[in-house]
């Protein structure tokens, strides 16, 4: 932990053979991230139900086929949904920090529609940027555009994505801190999210922190000005031959910007 800043680090649940490795680090790690895949088994919620450390859980999005607000996609978006209200039983003994959802693309009404139809809690939306990197443009990548589903979707969460919402300032041509400072006044996140990336390309990259452009000193005054406790996700690359050393050189990049 580092002032009010609690570290997550994000794993697939086929890479769970880290956890030894992760819990040795549980001075640096204060919960995990599971990347839910969309053909998740009985034998998946039961390993995260018993994990050692607070986890969220992100559902699967446009990069897994599951886009809530595109019509093209009724079926794996159909499919998805009724595998998640079968597995109701299950899902119901979990108690994840949040489920993290992405409005992704399309129609807004078809998305707040399909998100409503998730009886799990509780759901945090993800900012998105503008520009998708399939092409054309994103739903949520601003407070005004994130709002109608707030006001729809009754107990709602918010997590915030640093990174997208600076590729967002980007395509707007607005100043990157003043834009995530909106979003903190918007609504408390109860996670963020943060990669490395450039300044000029508008979709979303996941770069090393180090390897990143953003001037992470003035985010981390951001945050620490934000008078409750922060759950933040650091969304870099893996590195499979040192496995969670990669997590732990980006977070000590983190803390020393």
């Amino acid at each position: 932990m580092l002032k009010n800043i609690r570290f997550g680090i994000k794993i697939a649940i086929k890479n769970f053979d880290w956890l030894p490795e992760i819990y040795a680090h549980s001075r640096e790690f204060d919960f995990i991230e599971v990347i839910f895949p969309p053909n998740f088994t009985t034998k998946d919620i039961k390993m995260i139900k018993n994990l050692e450390l607070p986890y969220t859980i992100h559902l699967p999005n446009s990069n897994y086929g599951i886009d809530l607000g595109d019509i093209k996609r009724v079926s794996e978006n159909s499919a998805w949904i009724k595998r998640i209200k079968n597995f109701s039983d299950k899902l119901d003994e979990l108690n994840p920090i949040c489920y993290i959802i992405h409005p992704e693309s399309g129609d807004i009404e078809l998305s707040i529609i399909n998100i409503k139809k998730l009886k799990i809690k509780p759901i945090a939306l993800e900012n998105m940027p503008v520009k998708g990197i399939y092409g054309g443009e994103l739903l949520g990548y601003d407070p005004n555009s994130l709002r109608t589903y707030f006001e729809r979707i009754h107990d709602l969460e918010f997590c915030f994505d640093i990174t997208h919402a600076i590729k967002a300032a980007f395509s707007m041509k607005i100043d990157h801190l003043s834009f995530i400072r909106k979003f903190l006044e918007f609504k408390k996140p109860i996670l963020f999210h943060i990669s490395g990336g450039t300044m000029n390309v508008e979709v979303d990259e996941h770069f090393s922190l180090e390897k990143g452009e953003y001037d992470l000193s003035e985010i981390k005054n951001l945050l620490f000005n934000c008078n409750y406790n922060i759950n933040l996700t650091l969304e870099t690359p893996k590195n499979f031959d040192i496995r969670i050393l990669e997590d732990l050189k980006n977070q000590e990049f983190f803390k020393n910007a």
